[in-house]
């Protein structure tokens, strides 16, 4: 997926009104270096948490009509976002950078290691057992509940197994993400507003001090979760699926 965005050196050097556009392939760093069509080369850094990038791509494979490729990239959003609030509970604890990096590198090739690390920060962080939305159970037409694969069983079905799901399955399980992670943002930010932020920071300020010479732009994308945080905040997944056809024009394939 690339991002398309109007060069600013364009505008703020040169004063050339109409749009010149840059076309930035989007990476797992979220650094990424741009050249626009008259020239102009400069660092770009995302302010997007890697989860908001995930769920982004997945929101749109579904929007294309790719339901399992929605799915698989949804449960791998909902995996980062479990690792950003570890990061920030950890960050309210003054616990130093370097050792949570040294502990994260013990989990960080298991899924289900992690998860635990995921629960057990939110209970030392919140006193209460966190919610867990890998056991609940999609709603399938003519099939009792109690004979329906949990969504844990059914993702892992969908990404191991090959299982093609409908649509109407696929927006289920998004929908129930999306609100999961809305839920915990609110939370979260409730009381850690400043590491939240800080956390959305950390690439760009690691990128600055690598490429000191170079100037860095910081950009903001109005991704889904994103969106979701302001005050015209889709009230479920099916709208902010209504909502990604307004904007979604600054990506390109």
């Amino acid at each position: 997926m690339k991002l398309k965005m109007p060069c600013i050196k364009c505008f703020d050097q040169d004063r050339i009104q109409e749009p010149v556009f840059s076309y930035l392939e989007i990476s797992d760093s979220n650094i990424h270096e741009a050249t626009c069509a008259r020239g102009h080369t400069y660092l770009v850094a995302l302010t997007q948490h890697k989860h908001e990038v995930l769920f982004e791509i997945g929101a749109m494979a579904l929007a294309d009509g790719y339901p399992r490729e929605a799915i698989a990239t949804i449960a791998a959003a909902l995996e980062r976002f479990y690792e950003l609030c570890i990061h920030i509970i950890c960050a309210s604890r003054r616990i130093p950078e370097g050792q949570l990096d040294a502990t994260w590198r013990l989990v960080d090739a298991a899924s289900e290691r992690q998860f635990g690390a995921f629960l057990f920060s939110m209970l030392l962080w919140s006193n209460e057992c966190p919610e867990v939305i890998d056991n609940k159970k999609p709603t399938l037409p003519n099939i009792a509940k109690s004979n329906t694969r949990t969504w844990k069983e059914f993702r892992n079905a969908v990404i191991h197994k090959g299982l093609l799901p409908p649509e109407h399955v696929a927006i289920e399980y998004c929908e129930l993400v999306y609100a999961h992670i809305n839920q915990l943002t609110e939370k979260l930010t409730s009381e850690h507003k400043a590491e939240w932020l800080a956390q959305a920071q950390r690439q760009a300020t690691e990128a600055q001090q690598k490429n000191s010479e170079k100037e860095l732009i910081v950009y903001a994308v109005p991704t889904t979760l994103f969106l979701a945080r302001g005050t015209n905040a889709a009230g479920s997944f099916r709208e902010a699926l209504k909502q990604l056809g307004d904007y979604r024009e600054i990506y390109t394939r």
